[in-house]
């Protein structure tokens, strides 16, 4: 027995006349409103109707639709690219809306089940008519109850409804609780990657992608240097002269991780840089904030975090230059980096570590370390919702944007939290080791939600 034909009231056609009624129907409901206007959800409901037709219904897997359909790659990941499943939840609400009106009632149905992309027929419900009863044909008593029997004939009738009425309660009950463990098994649970994006996805805003650029000059040979070498995997250096013009590659990497993800969900979004951007378009939507050092808006709207970032301008060898601190909490901007530069990530809980952080001016190493930021947020000034993607160099802030796409991390965090991270703020510590030039995985040193 097929899984199409386990489904109560499903019906499989078996010749070629069934087959003909099917394509019919499937050709009306195509033609419809609901459907025409697109084309991507026609498409998937012509291929799995006419796959399950020839009887193909054990091929029609999210991958092999993504591949057959939409033209994927046959390794394409199914979690950075829903469109499988997205279409597929759209198929199957429309299908409902056409199914509702009046007019569609009595055709043949074709349904897709939750979970599932086989489609299910079921023919139209026999018509009976209604039957006339003549008054000759209801039986007459003769004998009228008296008063006292009128009165117990009630009673009974009265306990009679309740025991009724009790079993039919309970029986509507069993079936909604088998009704519910019935859709359950069915229904795909939420992945920690959609528990961390789904605030922003939910916003009826587009998404605000605020960049940064690069101010920070850096010594040829220095830590910087090197971490951001590696994270770009190119070791050119611009003049001061055109800095304020450059995007670090790996904060275009980054950027180009996000965007697609949230074309995959058919979501809009806008991209600026942190030089265009005003504060009041912090109060239009979402904001995905990308790089640290480089973005005076992360800097900003992190600042009162318990992890942020921090950095001291130390003496010079002939103590002619007293220590400063380069960007206290709240300020806005960060000057181009001296010589004799620590930058690190603080902890108001342990306010005197230093423990993650960078010296600007250290000598080249074979192996490096980058911290950097990882948090996602509701902005009490703004009341929007905020991710964060920030390193010290760009090596983190690349470490930042694989660890916030990641599955498997991001359900580690999603453990930790205990409960779903769409109902949480959270930020997260991270190191990244370069060895050589070449980045290592994001490992978490700390983390915290609220």
């Amino acid at each position: 027995m097929t899984s199409t034909e386990l489904v109560t009231g499903a019906w499989r056609p078996k010749t070629e006349g069934d087959r003909h009624l099917v394509r019919s129907q499937l050709d009306k409901i195509v033609s419809d409103g609901r459907f025409a206007a697109s084309k991507r959800y026609p498409q998937l409901l012509r291929y799995i109707v006419e796959q399950t037709l020839a009887q193909n219904e054990d091929d029609l897997k999210e991958r092999t639709l993504g591949v057959e359909v939409f033209h994927r790659p046959p390794d394409y990941d199914t979690n950075l690219d829903p469109v499988v499943r997205l279409c597929a939840a759209e198929v199957r609400k429309r299908l409902a809306q056409y199914y509702q009106s009046p007019e569609h009632g009595d055709e043949l149905r074709i349904e897709l089940n939750p979970g599932s992309y086989i489609p299910v027929f079921v023919p139209p419900a026999p018509h009976v008519p209604d039957l006339e009863v003549s008054s000759a044909d209801v039986p007459i008593k003769a004998d009228v109850p008296s008063s006292a029997e009128q009165v117990r004939q009630k009673r009974t009738s009265r306990k009679t409804y309740w025991a009724v009425g009790l079993i039919a309660s309970a029986a509507i009950v069993v079936t909604l609780v088998l009704g519910v463990r019935y859709w359950r098994q069915f229904e795909k649970p939420k992945s920690a990657l959609d528990e961390v994006w789904s605030p922003l996805l939910t916003s009826s805003k587009p998404i605000l992608f605020c960049v940064g650029a690069s101010k920070v000059t850096t010594l040829p040979g220095s830590q910087l240097a090197e971490l951001q070498s590696g994270a770009d995997e190119d070791s050119f250096h611009q003049a001061l002269v055109d800095m304020n013009d450059f995007v670090p590659f790996s904060d275009v990497q980054i950027l180009s991780r996000f965007s697609s993800f949230i074309q995959a969900h058919a979501h809009t979004f806008r991209i600026q840089s942190f030089q265009t951007t005003v504060s009041s378009q912090l109060r239009e939507g979402p904001v995905v904030l990308i790089g640290a050092l480089n973005n005076d808006w992360t800097l900003n709207r992190t600042s009162s975090l318990r992890f942020h970032f921090d950095g001291l301008e130390l003496p010079n060898s002939a103590g002619s230059m007293e220590s400063r601190r380069l960007f206290p909490c709240g300020a806005p901007s960060l000057p181009a980096c001296p010589p004799h530069t620590l930058y690190w990530i603080a902890d108001r809980q342990h306010p005197e570590s230093r423990a993650w952080q960078v010296s600007a001016d250290a000598r080249e190493s074979h192996v490096l370390k980058d911290y950097a930021i990882a948090a996602r947020f509701t902005d009490e000034a703004t009341g929007q919702v905020i991710l964060v993607a920030a390193g010290i160099a760009g090596s983190g802030t690349r470490a930042a944007g694989e660890f916030l796409t990641d599955e498997a991390g991001l359900k580690q965090l999603a453990d930790s939290a205990g409960g779903d991270l769409s109902r949480k703020n959270f930020e997260v510590v991270l190191s990244s080791q370069v060895v050589n030039g070449i980045q290592g995985k994001p490992q978490v040193e700390a983390k915290t939600f609220w």
